[in-house]
């Protein structure tokens, strides 16, 4: 029995993305076949496999396609003739493949050599196809590192004369999730919608254009009644999300992402005209008669701050709790929701100008920006 050289150099290790074989017995002394089979977008979320055997040959042949999203590929190209059995497993609804397992049987009375598969999606392993299968001789399988999905799959067969031996081996091919998450939803262009670049001095009607072009629009009322606003927007965290209404996990960290490479675009934007961001600026204390001293404040000293940012509907909950200067800087998110205040987007507002507000009394931010540069919430 000869085996192949080229069995090992394509089965020996994994490069650009691919797995590597699963460890199957693979040999043969024929050429070997190979074909490969791609999403040209998004991930495999369905098998499709074929079976069929030639009495005169011997020979046990399986052919398979692959779903990507909701399309179906052609099939491989895999010799095959005289079809006995066509199976097809999808994964649950918006789950997509991340690995896959291969059982091999093997009958000599009729030199049978049978297959079977099951896939994990989306991390989660499912039951096997239930291909026709007999006499189990091994079981392998392999899965797509953390934070990937699989977009292709290699199949590799060979024939051994002695026995009459179809032998089959496999592997993945997988990609990261946050890329393709980007390079098949990616950012809409603002300037189509009609949006600022400057991200940070929307307001909620815009956002929720935004969140329209995304295909999120039936969150934008939610988003709208917790005001949160593109001075916001950054602030949210994915419990953030969840409360507003993000019920899938899947969806709540595609929108994270989304918002990280909104904000790389107009931080390299803001960078490349040489100006600076700045979301919520403190209101001039010695205009609105305050003190540099936040710590002394009053209650009553504090309010002026809320009143000053439009938050004076806040007022008397702030009276009700006591909220002075002395225990300003220790204010939590947490604390505001236990204030009773309810609006997700108000929250982070006064968190976010309290932490403002900290690092300018303390000398924690010693850059003078030139007002003439400085793109604030409001600003045209």
């Amino acid at each position: 029995m000869v085996r192949l050289l080229c069995v090992a150099s394509l089965l020996g290790y994994a490069s650009a993305g691919w797995t590597g074989a699963l460890g199957l017995t693979f040999e043969s002394n024929k050429p070997v076949e190979a074909k490969s089979l791609f999403c040209p977008s998004g991930f495999i979320t369905g098998i499709r496999v074929k079976y069929g055997r030639t009495r005169d040959e011997d020979r046990d042949l399986y052919d398979f396609k692959l779903k990507c999203g909701q399309r179906w590929t052609s099939w491989s190209g895999l010799w095959f003739k005289n079809e006995l059995e066509d199976k097809t497993y999808e994964c649950p609804a918006k789950m997509y493949v991340t690995g896959i397992e291969v059982k091999r049987g093997r009958r000599e009375w009729g030199d049978k050599d049978t297959y079977d598969f099951k896939l994990q999606c989306s991390g989660v392993w499912q039951d096997f196809m239930g291909m026709k299968f007999g006499g189990q001789q091994e079981q392998a399988g392999t899965e797509c590192p953390s934070g990937e999905g699989t977009s292709g799959l290699k199949v590799f067969r060979g024939f051994v004369d002695w026995g009459d031996k179809d032998l089959y081996e496999f592997e993945l091919n997988c990609k990261s999730i946050a890329a393709n998450l980007a390079s098949i939803r990616g950012l809409p262009d603002l300037k189509m919608l009609g949006l600022q670049r400057n991200v940070l001095v929307w307001d909620g009607e815009q956002l929720g254009a935004w969140l329209e072009a995304l295909g999120l629009g039936d969150l934008a009322p939610s988003f709208l009644h917790h005001n949160v606003n593109g001075g916001t927007v950054f602030l949210l965290t994915e419990e953030h999300l969840r409360d507003l209404g993000f019920s899938v996990v899947g969806d709540r960290l595609y929108f994270i992402e989304l918002l990280t490479q909104l904000y790389d675009d107009i931080v390299a934007w803001s960078s490349k005209i040489g100006v600076q961001l700045a979301t919520h600026p403190v209101p001039p204390l010695r205009q609105i008669g305050l003190t540099l001293q936040p710590t002394t404040w009053s209650v009553k000293d504090v309010c002026k701050v809320l009143k000053a940012v439009g938050l004076e509907e806040y007022v008397e909950l702030f009276v009700e709790h006591r909220i002075q200067g002395d225990v300003l800087f220790n204010l939590t998110e947490e604390n505001l929701k236990e204030m009773g205040i309810e609006k997700i987007g108000d929250r982070l507002l006064i968190t976010d100008i309290v932490q403002t507000l900290y690092e300018q009394v303390t000398g924690w931010q010693q850059q003078q920006v030139n007002p003439q540069s400085l793109l604030q919430l409001g600003a045209a």
